[in-house]
């Protein structure tokens, strides 16, 4: 095992990256912070995008606290092209689907597919799982928010 000391190479590195998306998030929030916010009910142009650009720097000033303080963690382990591959096609099947099949059709496939990317992954646990985050899809994006999406094929 490795002491703090010879492991502060690899602790840099890994807080790095937390640094890198800290500096994404305010990047964001500097070129939205002129944008009208509006409130809750009635959102402006850069409502969404303040509060992604908080949730970035949090997400990256966590990450920088946990390498920071575990430097006895694990080193990242060599990259799997599973996961890039299962998650980039999914997004793109939605993305190219949502307008032709609807929402309900292109979520459960983008949820199938991705669910693939563990190595893992079953087909009984995956089909549950795709039905249940379907179907909260569908009450969250057409039955409460009530957005113009078609919910099957037009």
């Amino acid at each position: 095992m490795q002491s703090a000391t010879q492991d502060w190479p690899g602790t840099t590195r890994r807080a790095l990256s937390g640094g890198v998306l800290l500096v994404a998030g305010l990047v964001m929030l500097m070129i939205c912070w002129s944008y009208p916010v509006g409130n809750l009910t009635q959102m402006g142009p850069g409502y969404i995008p303040r509060v992604v650009g908080f949730l970035i720097c949090a997400l990256a000033v966590a990450i920088i606290a946990i390498d920071v303080a575990t430097p006895e963690a694990a080193q990242a382990g060599r990259m799997h092209p599973r996961g890039l591959i299962f998650v980039s096609t999914a997004i793109l099947l939605f993305a190219g689907l949502i307008d032709i099949a609807g929402l309900v059709p292109s979520m459960f496939l983008a949820v199938v597919v991705s669910m693939f990317a563990d190595d893992e992954a079953r087909p009984l646990p995956v089909l549950i799982y795709a039905c249940l985050a379907t179907l909260g899809g569908w009450l969250l994006f057409l039955v409460v928010l009530e957005l113009p999406i078609p919910a099957f094929w037009r």
